[in-house]
């Protein structure tokens, strides 16, 4: 009898080393430049947070694909999704709107975004965000840092 739970503990343990060596490695193939678009569009659904992240950060991921973890349940990946460089108009309205100060910020860093999404960040309710916004469209463009001013 001891030699039974002896084996079923020691599959146990390869059950969950196996588990976490697969999610390690979608993590990294979620992360890998070149992973095709179809691909990071199946592991952008997975449960798993860290792998959903290494999506949204990805600069390859497609922006439909990023538009759907714009509103993933966890504010890491959405905050990935904001500071992603492909991010499209879609995702950023609803990112701007984010609950998250965090997530808000993060789009307010990007420094790819449109300066309407930026002078809307100025305004924003969160002092962090607005400052942030701010200082981006400083380093953006003269004549952005005056609508601010004006705003």
């Amino acid at each position: 009898m001891a030699d039974l739970s002896s084996e079923r503990q020691k599959v146990e343990q390869y059950n969950q080393a196996s588990s976490l060596e697969n999610r390690h490695v979608r993590e990294v193939v979620a992360s890998n430049p070149n992973t095709p678009a179809d691909v990071l569009k199946r592991l952008a659904r997975e449960g798993n947070l860290a792998t959903r992240r290494a999506v949204a950060e990805n600069p390859r991921t497609p922006k439909e694909v990023l538009n759907v973890l714009a509103i993933d349940p966890d504010p890491e990946v959405r905050l990935a999704v904001a500071e992603n460089k492909l991010v499209g108009s879609e995702a950023l309205s609803i990112l701007i709107k984010d609950e998250h100060a965090d997530v808000r910020y993060g789009v307010a860093e990007n420094h790819q975004m449109a300066d309407e999404v930026l002078n809307a960040l100025a305004m924003d309710e969160n002092p962090y965000v607005r400052c942030r916004a701010i200082k981006t469209l400083q380093r953006l463009s003269p004549s952005a840092q005056f609508l601010v001013q004006l705003g």
